[in-house]
């Protein structure tokens, strides 16, 4: 009894980011089913009510996961758009940045997993659209120096991705990485393997 009211009551030091690095594991071993406050709590040895103080519910806990996932990824991404290299060459840096790693990439679960969400939840219809104009500007930036119809060539771009993001995501076998960077190439102006525009600052 006297263990239960201390691991009921126990506080975490460093509370986020301890959760976040465990939730993650859990999401990479085990899938979403399985990740839940009350495992959390097993895990960290306290209590899922410890654990809701900080995130109110799963979809708060998706939320602040999708965060975090995203800061890491967006430090990534301003090194890409930093870098020397050309607009066709940081694009494929992006895209390698952005598409799944493999089949079930844990951050490509977290937004299947928020995608019906967001239109009954506020906070994470916000989020989405904070994260999605994070990588639309990026790469419309990029497109920038390729054409002057830089929005269009944008939407077209974001919507083939997010389109290859998922077949990858479930695993299509007949589709690779490089294969999906190969048709987000094949949008670009044919002009932008030998010329480009003055980089956009």
């Amino acid at each position: 009894m006297t263990d239960q009211k201390s691991r009921r009551h126990r506080r975490l030091e460093r509370p986020r980011e301890r959760v976040m690095q465990e939730a993650w594991a859990l999401l990479v071993e085990r899938g979403l089913a399985d990740l839940s406050l009350s495992e959390l709590g097993r895990r960290l040895d306290t209590s899922a009510g410890h654990l809701s103080y900080y995130f109110g519910s799963k979809s708060g806990l998706l939320l602040e996961l999708l965060r975090w996932s995203e800061h890491e990824l967006a430090e990534q991404r301003d090194l890409v758009l930093e870098s020397g290299g050309s607009a066709e060459e940081r694009l494929h840096s992006l895209c390698m940045l952005n598409f799944p790693r493999a089949a079930g990439d844990p951050r490509w679960l977290l937004w299947v997993e928020l995608w019906p969400r967001v239109m009954h939840e506020p906070a994470l219809r916000e989020a989405q659209l904070e994260f999605d104009a994070a990588w639309r500007e990026a790469i419309a930036r990029i497109l920038g120096e390729l054409t002057d119809d830089t929005e269009t060539l944008t939407q077209r771009v974001v919507a083939l991705m997010d389109g290859l993001s998922v077949a990858l995501l479930t695993g299509d076998t007949t589709l690779t990485v490089e294969q999906a960077w190969q048709h987000v190439k094949a949008l670009l102006p044919s002009a932008s393997r030998d010329t480009q525009r003055p980089a956009k600052r």
